[in-house]
């Protein structure tokens, strides 16, 4: 007979159903949450809980001893890392109590707390086996509430809601679970007050006695610069982010290269900070430095930390020299011990200093969230600033590897150097890129060579000369050798860092390769990048390329107009060259791929307006036609053919690109470097002709007529003709262009005007009259007629070329100038000064803004511009002129080069008027005046 079934009322069915959540939805819940805070903690580490005995121990190992003597019960079962094997009691453990799960986000554990809160006292009190249904709607609804908030699935939750029925046998084990967990519920409620009765004896031992204190980084053996200004701008970060984060940990990292002083400024800007907080009325505060260089001195300094604390001797000793617990361990269970006591501080700054890798010691930092650790803040040292994380509100970033504010490293110089002499303090100073240490080095080596009295009259003129010649490692060596707080030099200390770099990660490698074979000026990041991908075929994300260079502490940046630049410290550069001892093929290809990939897809190498935006690559194409002329010196061009990498068939177009850039602003020398290669390739190529090294000789005519080689410029120019008229004919106006101005340069005007006026005849028939190529013609028949004393006709080609120039090119173009300048010639030989004057002005100011102040055709402005302010009587201005004029033609042309003797010669003859003058006012003066 079917025994009949059992029909439940609306009431019991709301209670079972509130027991199915408690028991068993809440419990699901609650192992995804701990699954989700383990994964955040300890993926990288540990790895993820796979709910295996590994997981397990894990998490008995992460525990201190207290809490494994107090939760024995339950640790028993967590052990085997089962999470189904683990009740509520024991989620709730492992959430919200146990050491491995350390600060909880806010959220997490206010809703964690909650669900905790309504299982132990409401669910637990609830009249058994009737519910009404307000009281139902009530208790699930905050259930689903923190599901909601904690990002868990509520479709159990809300199917409960819809039930209409319970299942009997399901019931049963329902009602058997909420016996069980009242039972669990009253024997932890009696451990529970077993521990309170325990922890409070601890707290009233550990609460009693606390003061402040003030732990600074070691000091240097040599005093330091204030660095006020530094110092005073961290000091308002550290209060704008505290203002930010009142109620909670923030953090501020001081990143730069090895010897930019990070821990020297922390210092002083720790004691800043404890000077203002120790008056403060019921202020307890304190500072303390720990050293995060390795597990082992982090250690070191976290048992300092404790003792300063004045935290249970005991416990301090007993994890220090426990076997059971390695050296991670002590020191999670001494922070852990610490944290006891920091939350009684008011305030205090907790300087973390050479910390070498972040990643490695973030695990046994205080985290953000952290109530205990709330009052504080962390002032961060590394050199770590790839893992460095992006700003946010509660922590910010400050970079030194720029160096010293000039202003304190002169007065650093000054003071460990004991020579008073503020504008060779400014001058070496930024020799040594204002790095503190390279000053120290720098002061202590000249401050003990004065000592001697044979070198007393020792000094910075003198150290810069060793600087020159490359000696710059043995003035370190001094310092290095008396200063116990940083025992290596600076230029020891940034070698180890490039080839810690170039080691551990594969970009550094490759930009730090790139930058072997370029000047340390800046240069513009997209050219790197460029290398990289040019140079390793596997790396394809370019912006990845760049965010990982970005976040290089041993290179600085610059954001300008045209982009990002990287600049490099000189110690840096000889560093890198040092490490990189030989230039290998793939660099120097590399980077003369990547020099013209970005003036092919950046730069018109024939629109000469576009010099403004060429010379910052300049210097660096200089340096690496040097590193190229060296590689082939040592290996031959049928060598380097046979490399596989390498396309030598490229190189002669390159190099020519490179040449002419280099040529355009005044660096000769390279540019005939590179076109003596590409001439030397073709020759030696089977794909060569005679027509490309007819090209290519052209190009060094020009080069060699810069440089006033002009028997061999006529050399490099007659090949062509040769070659030309046999090919083409003689009709070849580029070629009569170059032998009119050699032959102009020898003084042989009426042949230069031969073969000037041919260009013309030719390029007026083929080009019309309104070509840039005829404006140039006209422009170099205009010189040559002003040399053969043909004024008027000077003036007519020079006005037509400006005409000419203007119409196609506009007002501000180099070629512009080039007429003002010619014209200003003109009529300072014809009398009118002050058109002279005019015309030069308005050709230095395009040729300032187009080419910079360093290019030859600034040069012959100025030297154009003293000459008329000599027969204008104002002398003082014509010697600065001529002063300009001459640092720039020794800089680019060299002492023996024609021009720079005739800058001497102008300077003489601007001395020789003032020695005239002065002595024809001193017989003025004598005589008294004519009346």
């Amino acid at each position: 007979m079917a025994t009949a079934t059992q029909q439940y009322t609306d009431k019991e069915l709301n209670y079972y159903r509130i027991c199915k959540v408690t028991t068993d939805i809440l419990a699901e819940g609650l192992r995804s949450i701990f699954k989700q805070e383990w994964d955040n903690r300890y993926r990288a580490t540990l790895g993820e809980w796979k709910d295996e005995n590994k997981n397990g121990l894990d998490f008995w190992n992460g525990e201190s001893p207290r809490n494994r003597k107090r939760n024995a019960h339950l640790l028993t079962t967590m052990i085997n890392g089962d999470r189904s094997e683990w009740d509520g009691t024991k989620l709730f453990y492992a959430i919200l109590y146990s050491d491995c799960i350390r600060g909880l986000s806010a959220a997490v554990q206010s809703n964690v707390d909650d669900l905790r809160k309504f299982r132990n006292e409401e669910f637990a009190h609830m009249t058994q086996g009737h519910l009404t249904a307000a009281e139902f709607k009530n208790a699930i609804t905050k259930v689903h509430f923190a599901f909601q908030a904690l990002g868990l699935p509520t479709v159990q939750i809300q199917a409960i809601c819809n039930q209409s029925s319970f299942p009997t046998e399901e019931l049963r084990k329902v009602l058997k679970k909420v016996d069980d967990l009242k039972q669990e519920l009253q024997d932890l409620a009696k451990e529970v007050e077993d521990s309170k009765q325990e922890v409070q004896g601890l707290e009233d031992q550990l609460n009693k006695d606390i003061s402040s204190f003030c732990i600074l980084p070691p000091k240097p053996s040599h005093d330091v610069a204030g660095r006020d200004r530094e110092v005073a701008n961290i000091t308002e970060q550290l209060k704008e982010l505290k203002k930010a984060n009142e109620h909670s940990l923030s953090y501020l990292y001081i990143s730069g290269n090895p010897g930019s002083g990070k821990s020297q400024l922390a210092g002083l800007v720790a004691k800043r900070f404890f000077n203002e907080v120790k008056d403060m009325p019921e202020a307890t505060s304190f500072v303390m430095t720990v050293n995060a260089e390795s597990p082992e001195t982090l250690l070191e300094s976290y048992v300092s930390f404790a003792r300063q604390l004045k935290c249970p001797e005991y416990a301090v000793t007993n994890t220090l020299n426990s076997k059971d617990l390695n050296t991670d361990e002590k020191i999670t269970n001494l922070k852990t011990l610490i944290s006891t006591k920091i939350e009684l501080y008011r305030s205090w700054l907790l300087v973390v200093d050479n910390v070498t890798n972040i990643s490695g010691v973030h695990g046994h930092l205080p985290k953000h969230g952290s109530e205990q650790w709330a009052r504080g803040q962390l002032l961060i040292t590394t050199q770590d600033t790839a893992s460095i994380s992006l700003t946010s509100s509660f922590h910010q970033h400050t970079s030194l590897s720029k160096g010293m504010e000039p202003r304190d490293a002169g007065s650093l110089l000054a003071m460990l150097s004991g020579i008073a002499d503020s504008e060779m303090d400014q001058e070496v100073a930024q020799a040594l890129d204002y790095q503190p240490l390279a000053l120290a080095s720098a002061a202590t080596y000249v401050r003990q060579v004065r000592k001697n009295k044979v070198s007393s009259h020792f000094g910075w003129n003198d150290y810069l000369k060793k600087l020159e010649k490359g000696q710059r490692g043995y003035t370190e060596t001094i310092l290095s050798e008396t200063n116990p707080s940083y025992p290596k030099s600076m230029t020891a200390a940034i070698t180890l860092a490039v080839e810690n770099s170039m080691s551990s990660d594969e970009v550094i490698n490759h930009t730090f390769s790139f930058l072997s074979v370029c000047a340390p000026q800046p240069l513009r990041l997209d050219i790197v990048t460029n290398y990289i991908l040019d140079v390793q075929k596997e790396i394809e994300d370019k912006e990845a390329i760049s965010m990982r260079i970005l976040r290089c502490s041993l290179l600085l940046f610059e954001e300008e107009k045209s982009g990002v630049h990287i600049r490099i410290h000189q110690v840096v550069h000889d560093a890198i060259n040092t490490v990189i001892k030989d230039q290998h093929l793939q660099a120097v290809n590399g980077a003369v791929r990547s020099f013209s990939q970005f003036i092919a897809e950046h730069l018109s190498v024939d629109d000469l307006d576009s010099l403004v935006n060429r010379k910052h690559i300049v210097p660096h194409l200089k340096t690496l036609s040097m590193k190229i002329e060296n590689l082939f010196s040592k290996q031959d061009i049928s060598e380097v053919a046979q490399h596989g990498d390498v396309n030598i068939q490229c190189f002669p177009s390159n190099f020519q690109t490179l040449g002419e850039i280099c040529e355009d602003h005044s660096e000769f020398y390279a540019a005939k470097r590179y076109f003596n290669l590409a001439l030397e390739i073709i020759q030696r190529s089977d794909a060569g002709n005679v027509r490309d090294v007819a090209d290519v000789g052209l190009k060094l005519d020009k080069v060699h007529l810069n440089l006033s080689h002009f028997h061999q410029a006529e050399e490099h120019c007659q090949y062509p003709l040769a070659i030309h008229n046999k090919e083409l004919g003689h009709e070849h106006a580029n070629i009569y262009h170059n032998l009119g101005n050699v032959h102009w340069k020898l003084g042989d005007l009426e042949q230069a005007k031969e073969y000037h006026d041919r260009a013309l005849a030719i390029r007026l028939k083929k080009l019309g009259s309104e070509h840039l190529d005829v404006a140039s013609t006209y422009n170099n028949l205009g010189i040559v007629h002003m040399h053969l004393g043909d004024l008027e006709q000077a003036k007519e080609c020079h006005d037509r070329a400006r005409v000419i120039y203007l119409e196609k090119l506009g007002p501000e173009h180099v070629d512009v100038a080039s007429t003002y300048n010619n014209l200003g010639l003109i009529h300072m030989y014809l009398g009118d000064l002050e058109q002279a004057k005019e015309y030069y002005d308005r050709a230095r100011v395009i040729y300032l803004e187009k080419l910079g102040p360093e290019h030859v055709d600034v040069a012959s402005t100025y030297n154009n511009l003293g000459l008329v302010h000599i027969d204008l009587g104002d002398l003082e201005q014509a010697k600065e002129y001529h002063d300009r004029a001459l640092a720039i033609r020794l800089k680019k042309l060299g002492p023996e080069h024609v021009d720079v003797a005739s800058t001497y010669n102008n300077l003489a003859l601007v001395h020789w008027h003032l020695v005239t003058w002065s002595k024809q006012k001193s017989i003025m003066i004598v005589r008294g005046p004519f009346v």
